[in-house]
């Protein structure tokens, strides 16, 4: 179903840069506003002068010239045949040590009404331009889109364990405390991994702008559909959907003051259960993902459980994979008609945030919390199957890949 190649990079030389620590960033729009100084003085290497846009209506061209540049001096280099790459993520979260394992490899571009690969997520056109703008000026994927695959029988992780033998390719610690390693291995050596994909669709976790940039670009170039032209195909970094390291964090809703600060909880509880939750409980509810849609609300100094009452109905409607969903029923429904909160006026009224503490001890700062319990990787395969969409910031998978590990020309 799915066409992968194996690619030849463009990497920092690791034998002038031992430790790409200074050089590595986290993908362009995880990023937060005013952060972005932080990455560019680290090194005149660092990742971010070439990723991120230095202007408003930045043409990228100054992007196109340090790479130039960077090869002239070989800053950068490029593998001689195209390989794969194993890229392992070290990392802890909810209190223990984890490690995630992803392919690094080329996908065929595909329209996503084919179902080769899959979305969960809608897209939006202005973000897609500035990265069709990127590709266009620099010919290079800078930065890997996150899918995943059913592997269900750990057919890769087979592979993953003969590759990590050998010496590490590139290195890296990024400052969420993740280590990042990478091992490269000849393509032409391992055949079974491009017939493994061939009955398996692949699902985008991060990346859904790059993606379409990327079609966008094939088509314009006469690329699409030759499978020869590296135009045609888009970086891919691919874990197991069953990897017990792919750990989902849930994004909590905190609505500023005066933006909805009267609620009738009688009426409320017309359609939702609303059950007492004290702040011990919510912790932990915030950590498991949970097989039926709720949430967990901060109202005056009240804590509550809300539970949708005969959310099954819904499933006609929205399909039954986005009707279970609880940030469905808290974005959608709830903060919607109590708050008059929807996809128009949401970046104004309500903050966002993943750590659950942190908020907690915020709460008296905004008019309501809604609090999340994280989706199951699960839920995200299960709306893609169903040609469906999240809503915005339903999933925050941890920890994001490292972007300025290696890059593709795409001449």
């Amino acid at each position: 179903m799915a066409n992968i190649f194996p690619y030849k990079a463009l990497y920092y030389d690791n034998e002038t840069f031992k430790d790409l620590t200074p050089l590595v960033i986290p993908p362009y729009d995880n990023i937060p506003a005013g952060e972005e100084q932080k990455y560019l003085t680290r090194s005149p290497y660092n990742f971010a002068h070439v990723l991120l846009p230095r202007t408003v209506d930045e043409d990228y061209s100054h992007a196109a010239e340090l790479i130039n540049q960077w090869k002239d001096q070989h800053i950068l280099k490029e593998t001689s045949v195209p390989c794969y790459y194993l890229y392992q993520q070290s990392f802890e979260a909810y209190g223990q040590k984890h490690v995630r394992h992803t392919l690094m490899c080329s996908v065929e571009l595909q329209p996503f009404s084919e179902g080769i690969v899959r979305p969960h997520e809608n897209t939006y056109g202005q973000y897609k331009a500035d990265r069709l703008q990127i590709l266009r000026k620099t010919q290079c994927n800078l930065s890997h889109v996150f899918g995943m695959v059913n592997d269900e029988e750990g057919f890769l992780e087979t592979l993953f364990e003969k590759w990590m033998f050998s010496t590490p390719f590139l290195k890296a610690k990024t400052d969420d405390g993740t280590e990042h390693v990478l091992w490269k291995v000849e393509g032409a050596k391992f055949p079974e991994v491009a017939q493994f994909f061939k009955d398996k669709p692949i699902y985008i976790v991060d990346g859904h702008h790059r993606y379409e940039s990327a079609l966008m670009y094939a088509k314009e170039s006469g690329a699409y559909g030759d499978s020869k032209n590296p135009a045609s195909q888009m970086l891919f970094a691919i874990a197991n959907s069953y990897d017990p390291g792919l750990i989902v964090f849930p994004t909590h809703r905190a609505v500023k003051k005066g933006q909805c600060p009267n609620l009738d909880l009688g009426k409320i509880e017309q359609n939702y259960q609303l059950l007492p939750l004290n702040p011990e409980a919510l912790m932990k509810f915030v950590e498991k993902p949970q097989a039926t849609p709720q949430f967990g609300l901060y109202y005056k100094n009240q804590l509550f459980l809300v539970i949708p009452k005969e959310w099954q109905n819904e499933a006609a409607i929205l399909g039954g994979s986005v009707a279970k969903l609880s940030v469905t029923w808290s974005d959608h429904k709830f903060a919607k008609t109590y708050c008059g909160i929807d996809d128009s006026n949401r970046s104004q009224k309500i903050s966002y945030d993943k750590d659950a503490k942190a908020l907690w001890s915020k709460r008296n700062d905004f008019d309501l919390i809604i609090f999340h319990a994280p989706p199951a990787v699960s839920d995200v395969t299960g709306v893609a199957d169903e040609k469906r969409f999240m809503p915005q910031k339903s999933t925050y998978f941890f920890p994001k890949l490292a972007a300025g590990f290696t890059m593709r020309r795409l001449k």
